[in-house]
């Protein structure tokens, strides 16, 4: 976990709320905003699974990841515009994607790490796009 406050993310998602341009922060920072988000999008994509029904998963999830993405808007920002500059925020976004790939049956728990992670990857790549239709590589094991 990072080495930071609540209130001092608190602080930081402010600052970007009033910003209109990226702001400045640290990978400690990154780190407890990813954290923040991931707790979030993993109580979100419980939910959503235990509550598909006949809702195909890759479907449930999408709309989950989405939902939250909506309701927090500024935390997204930060971490989408720091995503390819920072190598902490990159690690530990790899658990997302995992967790994604997984929760939407796109991965399995006896797949390699890394298979999982790039799956992950692309379906949250394709969920951010809006676009519905998975990619090739994604239709091929959902």
């Amino acid at each position: 976990m990072a080495k930071t406050s609540y209130a001092e993310l608190n602080a930081v998602l402010d600052q970007a709320r009033r910003s209109s341009s990226p702001i400045t922060v640290t990978d400690d920072q990154l780190l407890g905003l990813q954290y923040r988000w991931s707790t979030a999008l993993s109580a979100r994509l419980d939910s959503a699974i235990e509550f598909a029904g006949p809702e195909p998963l890759v479907d449930a999830v999408a709309a989950a990841w989405r939902t939250l993405a909506a309701e927090n808007r500024t935390l997204r920002a930060v971490l989408d515009a720091h995503e390819d500059r920072s190598e902490a925020l990159a690690e530990a976004q790899r658990w997302e994607y995992r967790m994604l790939a997984l929760g939407a049956g796109v991965s399995a728990m006896s797949d390699p790490v890394e298979d999982s992670v790039r799956l992950g990857r692309a379906f949250r790549d394709l969920i951010r796009s809006g676009r519905r239709e998975l990619s090739p590589e994604l239709a091929t094991v959902a």
